[in-house]
């Protein structure tokens, strides 16, 4: 079950992590010459599957991964959207939506900060990360690209991701980059790898 604001547009996505990405920027040349766009996330990091949520402007979405290319290309489906408050089955089908047993609910709907205290903090298998993001999106190789300015914390990471429904205009851009088409790593993971590194 999903969200009733769900799209079922499934994309292609590689990403990569990486403490600075200026050599990339310059590549890409004159299409991320454009003023960045600011927003708060929390991502709700996962430890019982591979999937996880994040929270955008009051608005709770989780993906799904449906595929893996042999390039390393990942194909993502959205697999729930809805704004809070949450009804109480509508936090169910979130939680169904990340393939993880019910919580105990004990109210009608749920705050956005009555989610994070009486739901999150309750429950081992999530960590809520806050995610403060810089953003320039822009066309590259036909593909939606994202060049991305990451505080994580005290840990700054900047991030790279070009996604389209057509994984072969995603691997010629890549190529045009001379980047590692195995080297893709999905956000959730990249936020994990980048919090277990020593600061």
């Amino acid at each position: 079950m999903v969200g009733p604001e769900t799209k079922d547009t499934l994309r292609w996505e590689w990403r990569t992590f990486s403490p600075s990405l200026a050599d990339l920027d310059v590549k890409i040349g004159s299409a991320v010459r454009i003023a960045p766009r600011q927003s708060d996330e929390i991502y709700l990091l996962n430890s019982a599957t591979p999937l996880s949520a994040k929270i955008r402007g009051a608005v709770l979405e989780v993906k799904r991964l449906v595929q893996v290319d042999p390039s390393g290309i990942e194909l993502w489906c959205p697999a729930f959207k809805a704004a809070f408050p949450l009804s109480a089955p509508t936090l169910q089908s979130a939680f169904s939506a990340l393939d993880l047993p019910h919580p105990i609910i004990q109210r009608g709907a749920y705050t956005l900060d009555e989610f994070l205290a009486e739901i999150v903090d309750r429950n081992a298998t999530f960590r809520a990360v806050q995610v403060s993001k810089s953003r320039r999106q822009f066309m590259f190789g036909g593909c939606v690209a994202e060049l991305v300015r990451l505080r994580i914390g005290v840990i700054m990471q900047d991030s790279f991701c070009i996604e389209d429904e057509v994984p072969a205009r995603i691997i010629e851009a890549l190529h045009e980059l001379g980047l590692d088409l195995h080297a893709n790593i999905n956000f959730p993971a990249g936020l994990k790898r980048a919090l277990a590194r020593p600061m």
